[in-house]
């Protein structure tokens, strides 16, 4: 088969399955629970061009079992691995690309987010240095943020962790539609606080006030300001109004009721700010969360979409200038 003929039948077979997707946003997919463990995050915004950061753990005790970490960013680059080679306090990590989608709108072709496994390095309380997160001006990087796993020896607060990560613009492309949506099934709850982390790259305050509306399964979460990248330490952006990078953490006990439970979180249309959803942690108290659903490969969008699509993504701006 000649080099144009697989070509032109990967592009067809992109664009069978994005027809037969379903007509909502699903590129934040399920990837792990961590059973009965304790849990922080922590993360810095302003990496863009600089490629350079510091995260800063608080909060571990006891035995340390592991961590993760992710990044997201502008790339103009088809090559899922354009970004995945980093460094944290001087070793070399090497991420998996979890998802491509447009680049919000920077005049760059994507974006692309990746995961690592970082428990060889962050391990426990402290400050880790982030460099080489950027590869030239074409392989750009907005922020970065962990999740740290532990055991601090009291069983009476430990938590099921339900993590789901991609990357998922909330404006529509041919990447992925307008809007996020995802959805745990069979949360057995039993009482005791339940709270929603996510880790949103792009953030920045346009003065409008307005990201869209969350909601859990229709009901009213949050609106106005979600996401202005003023959450996390790090420089101020490219454009000097957010640091691009944002972690928010939502209490969502009132939506759950005794017995099991089915939790969809979506994000309206109507914003005005283009958000890249990256990671969602359902924080659950121990016991609650489901046995892992039947393993599923991450989202088709990591090369199909990314390498036979990417220049139907059309070159559109925010309403605010971002150069």
């Amino acid at each position: 088969m000649t080099r144009k003929m697989i070509a032109l039948a990967a592009a067809a077979l992109a664009a069978l399955l994005m027809q037969a997707a379903p007509a909502q946003a699903n590129d934040i997919t399920y990837y792990t629970t961590i059973y009965d463990t304790d849990f922080v995050t922590a993360g810095t915004g302003g990496m863009r061009n600089s490629g350079t950061g510091t995260i800063t753990v608080s909060g571990v005790s006891g035995t340390f079992d592991q961590s993760y970490l992710w990044w997201h960013g502008p790339t103009n680059s088809t090559d899922p691995n354009a970004n995945a080679d980093v460094t944290v306090n001087g070793s070399a990590v090497t991420g998996t690309n979890i998802g491509f989608s447009q680049d919000n709108f920077w005049g760059f072709d994507n974006s692309q987010a990746y995961r690592a496994n970082t428990s060889s390095i962050i391990n426990g309380n402290g400050a880790y240095d982030l460099t080489n997160f950027t590869k030239g001006p074409d392989i750009q990087v907005n922020g970065a943020a962990t999740a740290v796993f532990f055991n601090d020896g009291v069983s009476a607060n430990n938590r099921d962790i339900v993590i789901f990560n991609g990357n998922d613009s909330n404006f529509a492309s041919s990447y992925d539609p307008a809007g996020w949506d995802l959805t745990l099934n069979g949360i057995d709850y039993s009482g005791g606080t339940a709270l929603l982390t996510l880790f949103v790259s792009d953030g920045q305050n346009f003065g409008t006030d307005d990201d869209g509306t969350l909601r859990i399964n229709g009901t009213f979460l949050a609106t106005g300001g979600l996401f202005q990248g003023d959450s996390l330490p790090g420089g101020t952006g490219p454009t000097g109004n957010g640091n691009l990078f944002d972690i928010k953490t939502y209490d969502i006990t009132s939506y759950l009721s005794m017995g099991l439970n089915n939790l969809n979180l979506t994000l309206d249309a109507g914003f005005n700010d283009a958000l890249s959803s990256v990671v969602a942690f359902i924080n659950l108290p121990a016991g609650a969360a489901p046995p892992p659903p039947t393993a599923t490969p991450e989202p088709a969008s990591l090369l199909l979409i990314g390498s036979g699509l990417a220049g139907l993504v059309a070159a559109r701006r925010r309403r605010s200038a971002r150069s």
